[in-house]
Order: C-alpha cells, then sequence, then structure tokens
C-alpha cells in the first residue's frame, strides 16, 4: 500500500517538477526499447561543478551505450525524496545521488523500492543490498593542491574554501593542510566553510575574507560558491591566485586559476553503468574506494593558459611529482581526519 500511495504521489510530482527534455533538466531522456534508464538528482547545474561532470559522464552512457537518462533539479533537500520517486515512476531503474545532503532520503527511497538500484558518489554506504557507494580519496589530490599553494606562496598564507563539515570536505581540508605543511611547516593555512554548496555571494565572501587576511592562494571545493571564489580571486587583484575543482574550471577565470583538484567521476561512473550493462556488476552494499592510484583523482595544472603555466617553477613541478608518486607508492599516507591530521603532523617533526 505503501508503495501505490508513494507512486501516486509520484506521478502527481511529475506533473509539476521538470522531466527530461525541459529547461532544467537532462535532454534525451528515456528509452522505448527495454533500454536501462537512469535517472540523476543535483542540487546545481550549469556550473561547472562535481554535479555537472556527473551528468556529463551519464551523457556519454547516453550516447555510447544507448541507455535513457534524465535528471531532476532539486532546489530544497525536503524534494529529494519525492524527486526519486518522481524518476522511478518515470521509468528509471537506476538512480544516481552525488551529493551526502539526498542522504537520508535516498535511503528512504531506497527501503521503498528494493528491485531499484541506487549509486550513491558521496562517500561510503553499506546499509542496504541496493545501494552501491563509491568514495573518493579528496585528500589525496587535495595534499598535492596544499603543497603547490604553499610553495608558490609568497606571502606564507593560504586559503581554502569549502561548503559543509561533511566528510568528503573534512577530507579536502586536511589533505590541504598536511600537503601545505609538508613542504613549509611554517605555513598559515586558514579554512572557511560555506555552509552551502550553491551560494555563489558566499563563496566570494569567504575567499575575499581570505585575500584580506593575506593568503595569496585559495583553493575551493564547494559546487556553485567556487565560482565566487574565481571572482574574488579577480576582485583581489595582482599576485592573487586560486586553485579550482570538478574537471578544472579553468574557463571560468583563466588568468587566476593555477590548478584544480580534480575528481574524474565522469568516466568512473561511465565505466561502472558499463559494466552493470555488460556484466551485471553491482557492488550492492559495498563501497569502492578511487584515489591517485585508482586514477580517481588529480591535481590538474591550468590548461588555458601557457603564461600562468610557465611561471609555475619547474622545481617545484617535480616536488608536487615526487609527492604523487610516494602517495601512490604508499610511502605517504595522507590523513583525512582531524585525528589522522594531527598523527601526521607530529610524525614531520
Amino acid at each position: 500500500m505503501k508503495k501505490v500511495l508513494a507512486l501516486i504521489m509520484a506521478g502527481a510530482m511529475a506533473l509539476s517538477l521538470v522531466a527530461c527534455g525541459g529547461s532544467g533538466s537532462g535532454e534525451g531522456g528515456g528509452t522505448d526499447d527495454g533500454s536501462l534508464r537512469v535517472g540523476l538528482i543535483a542540487s546545481s547545474m550549469g556550473t561547472q561543478s562535481f554535479n555537472d561532470d556527473v551528468w556529463a559522464g551519464l551523457e556519454k552512457a547516453q550516447e555510447e551505450l544507448g541507455i535513457g537518462a534524465e535528471y531532476i533539479e532539486v532546489s530544497e533537500v525536503s524534494d529529494a525524496a519525492n524527486s526519486l520517486r518522481t524518476l522511478i515512476a518515470q521509468g528509471d531503474t537506476l538512480l544516481v545521488v552525488p551529493s551526502s545532503e539526498f542522504h537520508d532520503a535516498m535511503m528512504e527511497v531506497a527501503a521503498e523500492y528494493p528491485d531499484c538500484n541506487f549509486m550513491y558518489l558521496a562517500g561510503e554506504e553499506t546499509g542496504a543490498e541496493n545501494v552501491m557507494s563509491v568514495e573518493y580519496k579528496e585528500n589525496e589530490a587535495a595534499f598535492l593542491g596544499g603543497a603547490l599553494a604553499a610553495s608558490l606562496s609568497q606571502t606564507g598564507k593560504i586559503g581554502t574554501v569549502l561548503a559543509v563539515q561533511e566528510p568528503l570536505q573534512l577530507r579536502y581540508q586536511y589533505g590541504y593542510m598536511a600537503g601545505a605543511k609538508t613542504v613549509n611547516p611554517d605555513c598559515e593555512v586558514s579554512v572557511l566553510f560555506t555552509n552551502s554548496y550553491t551560494d555563489t555571494n558566499l563563496g566570494q565572501e569567504s575567499a575575499k575574507a581570505l585575500y584580506d587576511k593575506g593568503a595569496d592562494y585559495v583553493s575551493c571545493f564547494a559546487g556553485a560558491c567556487n565560482l565566487g571564489v574565481f571572482n574574488a580571486a579577480k576582485e583581489a587583484g595582482e599576485g592573487k591566485y586560486c586553485l579550482g575543482a570538478a574537471t578544472g574550471q579553468f574557463d571560468k577565470m583563466p588568468d587566476k586559476i593555477v590548478a584544480s583538484v580534480v575528481k574524474s567521476i565522469d568516466v568512473a561512473l561511465y565505466d561502472m553503468i558499463k559494466d552493470y550493462m555488460d556484466n551485471g556488476t553491482f557492488n550492492g552494499g559495498g563501497c569502492t574506494v578511487l584515489g591517485l592510484k585508482e586514477g580517481g583523482v588529480e591535481l590538474r595544472y591550468t590548461t588555458m593558459n601557457d603564461e600562468l603555466l610557465n611561471s609555475i617553477p619547474e622545481d617545484v613541478k617535480n616536488s608536487v611529482e615526487d609527492l604523487k608518486n610516494k602517495i601512490v607508492n604508499g610511502e605517504i599516507t595522507v590523513p583525512g581526519t582531524e585525528e589522522e591530521y594531527n598523527t601526521y603532523i607530529a610524525s614531520l617533526g
């Protein structure tokens, strides 16, 4: 009875929520030939954030694997569960959830629809057999970003703008701080949280506060808030730079973004869907972990400004590459929690 009522509610919502092919939703949508249909819920699209990379992976799967793909942009967390129900009512049987803010809604709907499968891309979740999860070692790529920023800094002060205090954001924070302290123990690293993935103004205000405090390199890992960080770097003027995220975001501020901490979710998601279709592979109740070694994360230098790229000394690039190799080889274990960070810093002497 609960499932029937949920379907009725979802069907009603489908009339009011934007479905595929219209403004604010994925083009192409489902198929009529029984092919796999995949639905995505996301809090913001079109900002070159993590969500756009997820959608790029689905678009590639749509073009090359023949799946149906669509998304619903969710403006309020309270709408997430019914948005998932709407996608299910429209025929989607594989649901992609990219953010931890939708975790509780996902688990609620996963319990209602045991025949549907869910891919959770924001961290470990082993509590349901129809939910597979992906956890990234953001801290490993952030470590390299922190090392780069501290190496380039002329003021001895750097910063980062993050979104909310959830595990993946904290992994980034402690990885970034550890990388900076590894190359310059005296470097001052400031961290600000916007408590939002979508408020560009908060991103700009936070970055401005860091630049005003003396930071000359500010990284970001806060969804659409990143755009505000880039604007703040431009307004801060000469000698002030930033690090981006997602797939690079270099075109958003090519004169300021020297490098980016990248998570290649588009490639990983495409591969997982292909494996799911070809082999029925679905790690339900399990978690796939992707770091530098697995190619899931990387530090990517600017691809749009040769002058900015060439301003990075070769010895700095070599030092960052050496740190990367040590992480991949297991010589360095990058911290991802406060406790691990404190232990790591103590080990540096």
